[in-house]
């Protein structure tokens, strides 16, 4: 595991990418779990870089910029997989696609997600119209959005994508339960699994402690899994907002997100080689000790709780 940044970044990259051609590796480009701003950990999104491929998973606000602090090119994704559409994980994959346009991509840019993905982008194309036509008539030549920007709804659980460097499972977990969101059948949430060419990676999304995650998880050797303090969440929400409405959201957090020692759990029952926190909640001024310790009562491999622009 390393951090990367800046220029120092870049050549990392560069270096990396133009060594040992099978190599695999995960970029946690944004670690923050929730929407609220954080001015430590980005929005989530991790990038897979695979030889000279870059994956994104997940598309939190900012995301093009975190590329860029990662020694990583924008333009160059071309795959985008969504796990749930929250807005800390979609807010920014048609901005990134936007931004790719601008700035000279001219192949196509897919992104692929829950139901609800491909209406997504009829909405961001309609958003991006006037700047589409106003950069088109000082450039001549460029090709419409619409021709460029894909977008793809997964059919349910089952293989998602498929090309030479990688393969991608998707399997519906549990963050949309009975209750809530989960409640009209409309909204699904997915944990992805990738299989590169040296490489098993599962990346969890937002779950609750879930035996189809265990299941899709089985032997990988790097797990990248969401985590919860409940006990300071609801400390941090009850000083935040009204007791009622506090309550409210520790349903959802208790039910539909997953305790370091569960993840712990999961990973043991699952053999997987090594396991990193992500998604992080509360995220803010907490020891790494709050996450790693439970956990460890239950899982003897390497665990990392993630920040910002490491590389694993």
């Amino acid at each position: 595991m390393t951090f990367l940044n800046g220029m120092a970044a870049a050549a990392l990259g560069l270096l990396m990418l133009g060594g040992a051609q099978a190599q695999t590796r995960v970029i946690t480009l944004g670690t923050q779990g929730g929407p609220f701003p954080s001015p430590t950990r980005a929005q989530p999104a991790s990038a897979l870089v695979v030889k000279d491929r870059v994956y994104l998973i997940d598309a939190g606000n900012g995301v093009s910029q975190q590329l860029v602090k990662a020694g990583l090119d924008h333009r160059r994704v071309g795959q985008i997989f969504i796990t749930h559409n929250h807005d800390d994980h979609n807010a920014d994959w048609g901005t990134l696609m936007g931004q790719q346009w601008a700035t000279g991509r001219r192949q196509p840019t897919h992104v692929h997600g829950p139901a609800g993905t491909e209406a997504m982008l009829q909405g961001f194309l309609a958003y991006f119209k006037p700047n589409a036509r106003i950069r088109m008539a000082d450039s001549k030549g460029m090709a419409p959005p619409d021709q460029l920007f894909m977008a793809h709804d997964y059919a349910g659980n089952g293989e998602v994508y498929r090309d030479d460097l990688i393969t991608v499972t998707a399997v519906e977990n549990c963050h949309f339960g009975k209750e809530g969101a989960g409640a009209s059948g409309l909204d699904h949430s997915y944990s992805l699994r990738f299989q590169t060419p040296d490489k098993v990676i599962v990346f969890s999304g937002d779950t609750g402690n879930c035996a189809p995650v265990q299941a899709l998880s089985k032997g990988a050797d790097l797990m990248i899994h969401e985590v919860i303090d409940l006990d300071l969440i609801e400390k941090a929400m009850l000083a935040q907002l009204p007791a009622a409405l506090a309550q409210g959201f520790m349903r959802h957090m208790r039910d539909e997100h997953t305790t370091a020692e569960d993840v712990g759990r999961l990973a043991k029952a699952a053999g997987v080689k090594q396991l990193v926190f992500n998604h992080v909640i509360p995220g803010k001024d907490e020891p790494d000790s709050v996450y790693l310790e439970p956990a460890r009562q239950h899982f003897d491999g390497p665990i990392t709780v993630a920040r910002d622009l490491m590389s694993f």
